[in-house]
């Protein structure tokens, strides 16, 4: 045997016993591990797909009411929303008191929808992104319903260059302050949205709408309404006064009736038939007497009944 060999099989004989005291050593943990790794896979698994059904349920029970709400079914629609925000999962509890909210506007409740969107905007548990949503949906309504302030309080610090929703903070702070009377600021975040090549086409196009209209002098719908109901008591006081006073006797020119003559109605004598009577002409009225020209008398008036002719002639 040479020594290459000899040498070979002895670094073989180390190796494998290096092998078998590491398998002896560490062997039962590895096994454990192993164990271990597919439990925990089969279990990320399982867990995902039970989360994957619970937000299916979830979602087809706000589809649902969704659908109650679109078939006019908005009490029906409330109570199953109200039930999804308790036990639904994921998203869709605060999706679901959003769409109480919106429900709440179709039935005229402003106050109730902006206190639920002030509810979701003022959980610290649901998510930023969500919360600022709500907000800006807070902010439109109060647009409509509410007053400057209130917009501010909800909308203002959305209005950074680093917030996502800025160019809706401005819309909103822009009409809130449009419909208050202070051009100058409205026409400040109109431009700024104008300016912003990140805002969204239909907010640019709408803001670009908004500086036209202000700068025409357009007064928002409110105002433009309290001048028209100011203005109509107005006309109608000039117009009572107009007819109550009396024309006076220069600005008066009588035009003198000129009587129609008339004359008396010839009887023809039939046969045996009676006598008819001749139409009555009609007597036209003299004017006011404030003129100049004294009017003419009017003719009398002929004879309501022509004489009848005698039947045979005389001898």
């Amino acid at each position: 045997m040479s020594d290459e060999s000899f040498f070979r099989e002895v670094n073989e004989e180390i190796r494998h016993e290096r092998t078998r005291a590491l398998w002896a050593r560490f062997g039962r943990a590895l096994i454990a591990i192993a164990i271990l790794a597919v439990l925990a896979t089969g279990g990320w698994v399982a867990w995902k797909a039970w989360q994957e059904r619970q937000a299916n349920a979830s979602g087809d029970r706000y589809l649902s009411a969704l659908d109650l709400a679109s078939a006019g079914n908005l009490t029906a629609a409330v109570q199953q929303l109200e039930e999804l925000t308790q036990d639904g999962y994921g998203a869709y509890p605060n999706l679901a008191r959003m769409r109480i909210a919106t429900v709440r506007v179709a039935e005229g409740d402003t106050g109730a929808a902006v206190a639920a969107l002030d509810g979701i905007a003022n959980d610290a548990k649901t998510p930023q992104p969500m919360r600022d949503m709500a907000a800006i949906r807070a902010a439109y309504i109060l647009v409509d319903s509410g007053t400057l302030d209130d917009v501010r309080a909800r909308a203002e610090r959305l209005t950074g260059d680093a917030e996502a929703l800025r160019s809706a903070a401005r819309e909103t702070l822009g009409l809130a302050s449009w419909k208050a009377g202070d051009n100058e600021a409205a026409k400040g975040f109109f431009q700024q949205i104008r300016d912003d090549g990140g805002a969204p086409a239909g907010i640019a196009l709408r803001a670009g709408l908004m500086l036209e209209m202000i700068a025409a002098g357009s007064q928002p719908p409110t105002a433009s309404a309290a001048a028209t109901s100011d203005a109509a008591p107005a006309a109608s006081d000039a117009a009572s006064v107009a007819a109550e006073t009396p024309a006076s006797a220069e600005t008066a020119t009588p035009v003198p009736a000129e009587a129609t003559p008339t004359t008396p109605a010839a009887a023809t004598p039939p046969a045996t038939a009676p006598a008819t009577a001749a139409p009555v002409p009609s007597e036209t009225p003299a004017p006011a007497e404030s003129g100049t020209a004294p009017s003419t008398p009017a003719a009398p008036p002929a004879p309501a009944v022509a004489p009848a002719a005698p039947s045979t002639p005389p001898s």
